[in-house]
């Protein structure tokens, strides 16, 4: 003999939530974003050189070792990377010119710098004997209202 059996009140349903298409969403976002994206190099600044008509750009690989000082408005000293007080600037300099004797040097000074400090680190530079000098500029016109 069977027996029926009967339910009082509202049967209650399981609900499950499938979240797979959800996080294979994510993820395919994610790697949108990291293939499209600009990616930007810690502690890299963003320097406003001067712009000048005349000047070539460097060509890759065309030295063997580049020396790279950076002047900002600010008064900031970066040398290769590194900010350096003004008064170690020398002997830093010394340093890598004894491990690189064919390293060169390129200034790149931010257009608001004044010209007597650009000087004051171009003459610490030729010091101490480095056997090439250059100043980083910016490909172009100058824009107009700094033309004279």
């Amino acid at each position: 003999m069977s027996a029926i059996s009967f339910r009082i009140g509202k049967e209650r349903k399981q609900i499950t939530l499938n979240v797979t298409p959800l996080i294979d969403v994510l993820f395919l976002l994610i790697i949108f974003f990291a293939v499209t994206g600009t990616f930007k190099r810690v502690g890299e600044l963003e320097l406003q050189l001067p712009r000048s008509t005349t000047s070539t750009p460097a060509l890759e690989g065309e030295l063997a070792h580049e020396v790279e000082v950076i002047m900002t408005e600010s008064g900031r000293l970066i040398l290769d990377g590194e900010e350096t007080p003004m008064p170690q600037l020398k002997g830093r300099l010394l340093e890598i010119l004894a491990a690189d004797p064919q390293s060169r040097v390129m200034i790149k000074a931010e257009a608001g710098v004044r010209h007597g400090e650009v000087v004051w680190i171009l003459d610490i530079v030729r010091d101490t004997g480095f056997p090439g000098v250059g100043i980083g500029t910016q490909i172009g016109p100058p824009p107009p209202e700094n033309r004279p």
